[in-house]
């Protein structure tokens, strides 16, 4: 079978909550025709912008589950389009704070509520608390096919707290102990080349090309620079439309034990990632979609790159992918 799959990337500005949810529903209602996605995954915290300073900022958009602006968005894209939405957002448990995603059904069901389980130090400046259930993997209905999933978010895909060794490989190893097939990766994720000891000067000479309106990218069709992260060419000039190659090679061998063990069912990995500039932060945007088909070869990386955003835009990725 073919699995649909979309992902839509999105600068969330804070404090412009309708109008992320208006930027998003326009790229959707411009981009898709019949047949719609089986899958639509937006990013980590997908209408609230991510980076807070503290708890005090990010209290006006906290949600609680089942409830709030997100749960609303995802209803409403899951309904309109008959698909599968995943999405991110604060959630407020009685006193406590998380970093969550929905997966919600083509009806409105909430089928799952995941929360973060490895916090990146932002999570931790606006009060996050760790998930107290880890990593969970849970069942999806495509088509007839039920396909155990598992939502991942940022940071769940490196070394915890970066003190774990790298080749420990938690989330991957879970996925793969735990026969995922579908593996699904809201994040907001830092450009490679973001620095936390940016200067002003640095701040303002990525902020100056961002300001040039950029059209909302519609990749439908598989296109020539969809391989460009496997070649890692990278532009000799900051460029938006082209993916952040060494960003999207990183998230690939994150998923080392795919490609390291032989399975039979093929696991296919969507990452949505965030765009643009938050403060001082820039963000990878590169949203991609791979496939590992369970071969192991020596010293070679079996996997399928179905596609690429660029960097530094807004818009929509769709791919067929066989399963």
């Amino acid at each position: 079978m073919k699995l649909r799959i979309a992902t839509l990337q999105l600068n969330p500005i804070i404090g412009q909550v309708e109008e992320n949810i208006k930027r998003a529903l326009t790229i959707l209602d411009e981009s898709l025709k019949p047949p719609f996605p089986d899958i639509i995954l937006l990013p980590e915290l997908a209408i609230t912008g991510y980076n807070f300073a503290n708890p005090q900022q990010v209290a006006p958009y906290l949600e609680e589950q089942g409830k709030g602006k997100t749960y609303d968005l995802g209803n409403f894209i899951s309904t309109k389009y008959n698909c599968h939405t995943v999405l991110g957002y604060p959630e407020k448990k009685d006193s406590l704070i998380y970093n969550s995603a929905y997966c919600i059904s083509p009806t409105g069901s909430i089928i799952h509520n995941y929360r973060k389980s490895f916090l990146y130090k932002t999570d931790e400046d606006w009060g996050c608390s760790e998930s107290p259930s880890g990593f969970t993997n849970f069942n999806v209905t495509i088509q007839n096919r039920v396909f155990k999933t598992a939502i991942g978010i940022c940071m769940d895909l490196n070394p915890y707290k970066f003190t774990a060794p790298f080749e420990k490989y938690e989330f991957a190893n879970y996925c793969y102990s735990n026969e995922v097939e579908l593996v699904l990766v809201p994040t907001a994720w830092m450009n490679h080349a973001w620095k936390d000891d940016w200067k002003q000067e640095d701040v303002d000479h990525y902020t100056k090309l961002y300001e040039p309106e950029e059209p909302f990218e519609y990749n439908i069709d598989l296109k020539e620079k969809n391989i460009l992260i496997l070649t890692q060419y990278t532009p000799p000039t900051y460029t938006r439309s082209y993916p952040d190659s060494e960003t999207a090679v990183y998230w690939i061998l994150r998923f080392a034990p795919f490609h390291a063990n032989k399975f039979t069912k093929p696991k296919v990995v969507a990452i949505c990632n965030r765009s643009g500039i938050e403060g001082r932060a820039m963000y990878a945007g590169s949203s991609s979609i791979y496939r590992y088909n369970g071969r192991a070869f020596p010293e070679l990386i079996d996997v399928n790159v179905f596609g690429s955003l660029g960097q530094g835009n807004e818009g929509i990725l769709v791919r067929d992918v066989d399963v």
